[in-house]
């Protein structure tokens, strides 16, 4: 049976699901479980911070990767899938090495760098997904799609964050890494299965020719791919959503950082119980998230994306306002369903509003460097923190995020789609040989 993308709408949106799974396995072992194992362990919040600011920095680096390949692809197998086996193979090598880390919790900073290994090749591996997605999704399917990525992606990551968790506890950093590898192998084997189109090879020693779409698209010079860029990223819209990924990146940043502090240290709780309630209410969002797909393509993703912050601004400002609560188990599943729930409505709409944002001659390109600048400002969110941590009380850090989120807010709301529609008409009129 030939399974390819362009010719199955069912099996577009499995097969991407599934590569956000893999996207989501490495994120749960590597900023869910590791942190709150850390903490158990007695590590400081600088060090935890650290950690999280270095192992996240790849998925903030991953603009580099957008343009390469968008230069250089293997068209014969595909102009985005030779990159996601590449990436996926790399992706085993690095989770194999990084089970060999000696003394881990006395290596805060060998592991960090192993983290960012293997970071940086789930982050190669996310940018040729999402290159590819833009290239075979229909524009009317983009909303219910990334509904289930993102639940793809939770499911990953809440699944490998809650097995991966006891995994430390009971069998150390190796038998951890290797419950992960064995799903990425997994995913690797169904990457190798399907094509984009038709007459392209599924492997390099099989028969296959490039699609003549593919050759199409590709661009020709370094120069060409720069130039179209730069005439869209600095359009306002487009410097509006990235100074609204900064706020909301910022404060992801600080959450993953502070929240195992204040479980373990602060309130006492085991690592694992951490791991387990962040998982679980995960992966509760992303199947409820699969609810709002059609609702996102009919009323607009800007709409959704503003009551997702305005939710995260709400949940931090109770937080803080009732922090004598935190010690209580219902109130804190509270806190965590609410923040999970509204993230999730935020991330769906996030990336669909940044796919319509995109010029589709830079498309790839554009699209990779909104989301690595997005994950970028997570890193600089925890990077900020371990500098200042020690300068703002646990229960007054709450008021701060949620000032951020609604400055977000104020942002969004300054949005104008179809100005922004206009002037990406304007840009493709006035394209050179157009």
């Amino acid at each position: 049976m030939q399974l390819v993308l362009t010719e199955n709408r069912h099996l577009r949106i499995a097969s991407f699901t599934i590569f956000y799974v893999a996207q989501g396995l490495p994120i749960g072992l590597l900023m869910i479980a590791i942190p709150a194992w850390l903490a158990g362990a007695g590590a400081t919040a600088t060090e935890i911070a650290s950690y999280v600011s270095l192992a996240g920095l790849p998925w903030g680096l991953k603009l580099f990767a957008g343009p390469i390949m968008d230069r250089f692809s293997y068209l014969s197998m595909g102009r985005r899938r030779p990159w996601v086996v590449l990436s996926q193979s790399g992706l085993l090598l690095a989770l194999f090495s990084m089970s060999l880390t000696p003394d881990p919790i006395n290596s805060v900073w060998l592991l960090s760098t192993m983290a960012f290994l293997v970071n940086m090749f789930a982050a190669v591996q996310d940018v040729a997904v999402d290159g590819m997605a833009i290239d075979v999704l229909e524009p009317d399917e983009r909303g219910s799609a990334n509904a289930f990525m993102a639940c793809g992606q939770v499911v990953g990551f809440s699944g490998s964050g809650f097995v991966t968790a006891h995994a430390l506890e009971y069998g150390g950093l190796a038998l951890a890494c290797f419950i992960v590898a064995f799903g990425v192998a997994l995913i690797l084997l169904w990457s190798i299965l399907i094509k984009e189109r038709s007459m392209e090879k599924r492997l390099p020693w099989t028969q296959g020719e490039p699609a003549p779409r593919s050759i199409e698209i590709q661009a020709g010079s370094w120069r060409e791919i720069f130039s179209n860029l730069i005439r869209v990223m600095f359009l306002p819209t487009s410097l509006i959503l990235m100074t609204t990924a900064l706020c909301w990146g910022m404060t992801q940043g600080v959450w993953e950082s502070s929240a195992p502090v204040i479980l373990t240290q602060e309130l006492g709780y085991e690592s694992t119980v951490y791991s387990s309630w962040f998982s679980a209410v995960s992966f509760v969002s992303a199947v409820l998230g699969l609810l709002l797909g059609r609702f996102i393509d009919r009323s607009g993703a800007q709409r959704f994306l503003f009551f997702g912050i305005a939710g995260l601004a709400i949940n931090y400002l109770f937080a803080a306002i009732f922090s004598d609560y935190w010690v209580s188990p219902i109130y804190l599943v509270i806190i965590v369903c609410c923040y999970s729930l509204a993230g999730q409505m935020a991330f769906i709409s996030f990336i669909a509003l940044h796919m319509n944002v995109c010029w589709e001659r830079v498309a790839a390109t554009q699209f990779a460097i909104y989301m690595a600048w997005s994950n970028l400002s997570k890193s600089i969110g925890a990077g900020i923190y371990a500098q200042f941590n020690e300068y703002i009380a646990l229960t007054d850090l709450p008021f701060v995020l949620g000032a951020i989120c609604v400055l977000g807010m104020c942002l969004i709301a300054m949005i104008d789609m179809p100005k922004h529609q206009q002037q990406l008409s304007h840009v493709n009129q006035s394209q050179p040989g157009i």
